[in-house]
């Protein structure tokens, strides 16, 4: 089996390449930053959504003047880095793509294009369904109380999660690796699959409530993840 020999991220030249390439992005990720600040306005009601969807009649609150400021000024630049973020991967690649031979080019491509489809499709699943998941879970447990939720809590724990989601997400690409690399194999899967199961049933246990349900829906989640990553890794292949 073919193994990667990246460059020498220590070379002279290299360094310099990937230093153009960070001075680049630093400039652009501040004109998006300042874009998405402006643009904000329009913005903002679709990053509430998840909330006013279950709380219609409960408003966020800020309690002080410089903090509303200081939540678009975080929030925006959180959203300008993520949106921004590929094009870092990307450059950095057609930088460091002439060091290295061309199979390693096609794989690497594959690897960025796959990764930012996931977290594409983690940013979704964030979005749609593991927010409002988690707000149903934690509004329970305050039914009992005065629902008065500052914007700053809210927004960033909805940033939160949607990261959450983006590195949960990358996992079928770690497994596909592991897979291609042949550490795991589908024989090594059947001769262990209680052990497999068990993995992860314990994976749920971490990310999931108490309930047995949402612990064995978690569970098949990651189990869909696993299956995912063979595919993957013929692909990588």
């Amino acid at each position: 089996m073919t193994k990667l020999n990246l460059p020498n991220l220590f070379d002279l030249e290299i360094l310099n390449k990937i230093r153009r390439e960070i001075i680049f992005y630093a400039l652009f990720l501040l004109l998006a930053w300042i874009s998405i600040f402006f643009l904000f306005p329009r913005i903002f009601p679709y990053l509430l959504y998840p909330y006013f969807h279950l709380l219609k009649e409960k408003s966020l609150v800020f309690i002080s003047l410089e903090e509303a400021l200081f939540v678009v000024l975080r929030a925006s630049f959180y959203i300008a880095f993520a949106l921004t973020l590929p094009l870092l991967i990307i450059r950095l690649f057609r930088a460091l793509s002439s060091e290295i031979y061309a199979y390693e080019k096609r794989l690497l491509k594959r690897l960025i294009f796959i990764s930012i489809g996931l977290a594409i499709a983690g940013i979704f699943t964030g979005y749609f369904i593991f927010t409002p998941f988690f707000l149903k879970i934690f509004l329970y447990f305050g039914k009992n109380f005065e629902n008065n939720l500052r914007i700053a809590g809210f927004l960033f724990f909805l940033l939160k999660v949607v990261l959450f989601s983006m590195v949960i997400f990358q996992i079928p690409l770690l497994f596909a690796l592991l897979i291609k690399e042949d550490i795991i194999t589908e024989e090594l899967y059947r001769r262990r699959r209680l052990y497999f199961w068990g993995g992860f049933y314990g994976l749920s246990l971490l990310f999931s409530p108490a309930d047995f349900f949402s612990q064995l829906l978690l569970t098949l989640f990651f189990y869909l993840f696993f299956k995912l990553s063979f595919i993957i890794a013929r692909i990588l292949k």
